[in-house]
């Protein structure tokens, strides 16, 4: 086991110790188990219920019309793909052309997949409260700033689901092939029976119509970044909207306001990065991961929530956010785990 991976199990289990035990940890809660050193995905991903009193307290500002707003239009669109199945095309030729085809999608799996992959036309006429520009963290690239106040649990902009990342469990059976199900048919001496990464999740990626085929990049870019262009994975932008999705923005599409949460930084990101295995040893995890934690909570200002029942991603406000003032996010210690820099 190499000195990396040996530090993050330890802080695999460290994290957990932590977390049933740090009085922070309430502030911060991961809504998925943590992925193992060897994952080549890493997605934002907080607890949604402990943060509802955030985002439905009280409000009379322009975020919670442009909620309503778009929550309604979101309906609309829902009814009208299910009503006419033949809107969904695009993304049923992405299933036909990858394995998501091997699954038994409902039609409104697939019509929640075409929504969260839509950039609602002219949103920013509505949403037009952000712009991008270089951070105050220092080497975090570009950041996120409000262009006028913000309320504490206003929407400030939509989270892009320019890809989707889907992970479909081959463990979801339904009923009716439950009851066809015979364990006599499972070969346990197969060595990949064991292999649950590789058995029991697929996953998919499947382009939002909005994006032009010359900019969607491949399978391996997507995971693995270009190297040679210093192109990071696109799974570094990814923000979790349940246990099965993932969206993900793409830092090259920058001209639309209404669709920049992925351009929130995490503030107290150096902390991870900066923590060795020398450090890890000497300070111990516990006191890293609950320095960064507490740093994280206390400098974020806005956090990602579904809307709509989980057809679009956005992000608000947790705190009041003056003209000016950089937008930042808690990613998590999960996120930061498998940093590759």
């Amino acid at each position: 086991m190499s000195p990396h991976c040996y530090y993050y199990s330890l802080v695999a289990v460290a994290l957990a110790v932590w977390l049933m035990s740090s009085p922070c940890a309430s502030a911060f809660i991961l809504t998925k188990p943590l992925p193992s050193a060897s994952a080549h995905h890493r997605t934002i991903s907080i607890h949604h219920s402990s943060v509802d009193s955030i985002i439905n307290g009280p409000s009379n500002g322009n975020g919670d019309s442009t909620i309503t707003k778009i929550c309604h239009i979101l309906q609309n669109l829902q009814k009208d793909l299910l009503a006419d199945p033949s809107k969904l095309q695009p993304i049923l030729q992405q299933h036909q052309d990858s394995s998501a085809d091997d699954f038994e999608l409902s039609s409104e799996n697939v019509v929640k997949e075409t929504l969260l992959s839509t950039r609602i036309p002219d949103l920013q006429l509505q949403l037009n409260r952000t712009r991008t520009g270089p951070s105050t963290i220092e080497g975090a690239g570009r950041g996120l700033f409000a262009t006028e106040d913000i309320a504490k649990g206003e929407l400030i902009t939509c989270y892009p689901g320019d890809a989707l990342l889907c992970e479909y469990s081959e463990l979801e059976i339904d009923d009716e092939e439950e009851e066809d199900f015979d364990e006599e048919d499972i070969d346990f001496e197969d060595e990949d029976y064991y292999d649950e990464e590789a058995d029991y999740i697929e996953e998919v990626v499947l382009w939002g119509e909005h994006v032009d085929a010359t900019d969607r990049l491949e399978e391996d870019e997507v995971f693995d970044g270009i190297v040679a262009e210093n192109v990071p994975p696109l799974t570094s932008y990814a923000a979790s909207v349940d246990d099965v999705y993932s969206v993900m923005g793409m830092p090259i599409l920058d001209n639309n306001p209404a669709y920049y949460g992925h351009f929130a930084n995490d503030g107290a990101g150096h902390i991870a990065i900066q923590t060795g295995v020398d450090d890890a040893a000497r300070i111990g995890i516990e006191e890293i991961m609950s320095s960064y934690v507490s740093e994280s909570v206390e400098l974020s200002n806005a956090l990602h929530k579904p809307m709509a029942d989980g057809l679009h991603l956005g992000t608000f406000a947790s705190k009041d956010i003056k003209k000016g003032e950089e937008v930042m996010i808690t990613y998590g210690p999960d996120y930061w785990m498998n940093f590759e820099g």
